[in-house]
């Protein structure tokens, strides 16, 4: 197991090398080259004519490094030591300037065919994907069909040969597709790769459907904007002309839904509504409909003048979102540097305002009447409305996460959470400090929490406020209106095998902080886990009486929230390399 320190302050050193050919130790010209630390925050660098790279990285790391060439470049991805198991690759300590040597790129497989229109005649300036079926750790190769319509994608990664690909078709004027005749990669024909260059049979294209209509206003037809049709997960945006037609071709066939927007206007959905309610059918390729017309009303503004509820100063850069009564829609935009939100393109009715603030001390919250319940601002076709609108200052939390020897910790989660389930998060910075505003007054719960990207990767244990690895023994903290806690710290002890026991307690007991199995395990018989009996602060080898309402049972499932997974397809998941 990979044990990692965290990350250094700033330091400024250089990490060069270069990327060659597996078989030649030929320069390989123009891939990237990739270094991410423990939380996923990135630096990259080109390979020159001679191969060679050099970046300047702010820590000491650890970085992971990987290599990726060109999208048509022959060669294959890699990670620095040759691998392709982003966490299993070795890690580098950049301490000082390290020329790191050669990363070797080995030669990929190809595959070649053609693509047909829908009338039998070559498709020329198609992009065909190749997608590795069922592998999300690969990249996706692109190519770009010819005057003949075929393309020849090089460069596909096969760890044995056998492994399956799917082909995926864009072009203009149809929906993008797969081989196999169909819109559903689940039904897509796969190839399955068996030699150095794998040829394959012809991609017919479907035609799909083309929908159109008129699109009117107050005053007649509409001369301007654009509309949008959208049908088995596909969208087409066109403008439209100056006669009010549109014209979208392109998309599946299916349940087609259709909206406008134009200066002046309201934001419309077919055929006069302010959000999705009717589709139109059209089952059939090559089907085409002319006749979805559109009328938009004409548009509704509220101007909301953000002020300071104290001292009446305007409150710039804020910004808010105005939601119908079933929030299926949202409109909303940014305040200028004088406050002012201008909220266009609604429809007549009753809105609800979201308001984000914390940027600006304000709170990130529904604005409220005087009964605690959403405000409901509601408005009459065509009318322009303005609102002077308080903004309370918000409370604040600030401070900083340190590890059992009083060290700074990057990367960790700091969430608020309400009784009602919804929050705020923020995430500590390389020194360990953070800053978690947009906090209505009231009761919240705290924690800090950290999910480890990689096994290996430092972890801590997850702790709740005040000071407990316990979810159910957390306390919650009562916040005054603008009240600024600027002294807050949370200690998260370090947890090697991510098995939420600190080390240090493991060791004092005699377990082992690098075998994440012992948590499940009970010593005493005393039917609590030794996650339990860390949990509840007793002795894993001294039978424990039993305690109700230990706020201690855990399941192998139910382990601590995973913050950065979210993050994790930047790195792993299959990359469109442009």
């Amino acid at each position: 197991m990979i044990l990692f320190l965290v990350a250094a302050t700033a330091l400024g050193a250089t990490l060069e090398g270069r990327v060659v050919d597996a078989a030649t130790g030929s320069p390989v010209v123009g891939a990237t080259i990739e270094a991410w630390d423990p939380r996923l925050r990135g630096s990259s660098s080109t390979t020159l004519p001679d191969g060679s790279f050099l970046m300047t990285l702010d820590s000491s790391g650890p970085w992971r490094l990987r290599a990726v060439p060109r999208y048509n470049d022959p060669h294959v991805w890699r990670m620095a030591d040759g691998g392709t198991d982003f966490c299993l690759s070795e890690p580098v300590l950049l301490e000082q300037d390290l020329h790191y040597g050669d990363i070797v790129l080995p030669t990929g497989h190809a595959m070649t065919g053609r693509v047909q229109a829908p009338d039998g005649t070559p498709l020329v300036g198609a992009t065909v994907w190749a997608s590795p079926a069922g592998d999300v750790t690969n990249f996706d190769r692109p190519a770009i069909t010819d005057s003949d319509g075929e393309y020849t994608v090089v460069g596909l990664d096969t760890p044995e040969v056998g492994s399956e690909w799917l082909l995926e078709v864009s072009a203009d004027d149809l929906p993008v597709q797969f081989l196999g005749r169909t819109y559903d990669d689940e039904l897509a024909e796969v190839v399955t790769l068996e030699s150095d260059t794998t040829v394959v049979a012809d991609i017919e294209m479907l035609p799909g459907i083309r929908v159109g209509g008129l699109v009117e206003g107050p005053d007649g037809p509409v001369a301007e904007g654009v509309a949008h049709a959208y049908s088995s997960s596909q969208v087409v945006t066109v403008t439209i002309d100056a006669t009010g037609r549109y014209d979208a071709i392109g998309i599946p066939p299916g349940d087609v839904i259709t909206w406008a927007n134009s200066p002046g206007l309201a934001q419309t959905y077919y055929p006069d509504a302010d959000r999705p309610s009717e589709f139109v059918s059209v089952l059939d390729e090559g089907e085409e409909r002319d006749d979805i017309d559109l009328y938009l009303a004409a548009e509704s503004v509220f101007t909301f003048e953000l002020v300071d509820a104290q001292t009446g100063a305007p409150v710039p850069l804020a910004g808010g979102l105005l939601y119908n009564d079933t929030r299926t829609v949202g409109l909303g935009d940014s305040a200028d540097e004088d406050g002012i939100l201008r909220i266009d393109r609604l429809h007549a009715g009753d809105w609800l305002l979201y308001i984000w603030g914390a940027d600006e001390g304000y709170a990130d919250d529904w604005v409220l009447d005087e009964d605690g319940s959403e405000a409901v601002y509601s408005i009459e076709p065509g009318e322009e409305r303005t609102v002077v609108l308080p903004l309370q200052k918000s409370a604040r939390i600030a401070g900083i996460v340190i590890d059992d020897d009083g060290n700074p910790v990057d990367g960790i989660a700091i969430a608020a959470i309400r009784e009602d389930q919804s929050g705020l998060a923020t995430t500590t910075a390389p020194d360990g400090t953070f800053v978690l505003g947009g906090l209505m007054a009231g009761e919240w719960t705290f924690s800090a929490e950290y999910a480890a990207i990689c096994p290996g990767d430092p972890g801590y244990v997850p702790t709740f406020w005040p000071g407990t690895p316990n979810r159910d023994w957390a306390r919650t903290l009562t916040l005054q209106p603008e009240e600024q806690r600027i002294d807050v710290v949370f200690k998260v002890p370090r947890d090697a095998d991510l098995d939420e026991m600190a080390d240090a307690w493991e060791r004092s007991y005699g377990l082992d902080p690098n075998r994440p199995e012992d948590a499940w395990e009970d010593p005493d018989g005393d039917a609590y886990t030794n996650l339990e009996e860390y949990r509840m602060g007793t002795d894993p080898f001294d039978g424990t009486p039993a305690i109700e309402d230990c706020g201690c049972h855990v399941t192998a499932t139910g382990r601590h929230a995973a913050w950065y997974l979210g993050l994790l397809p930047l790195l792993v998941v299959r990359v469109r390399s442009a």
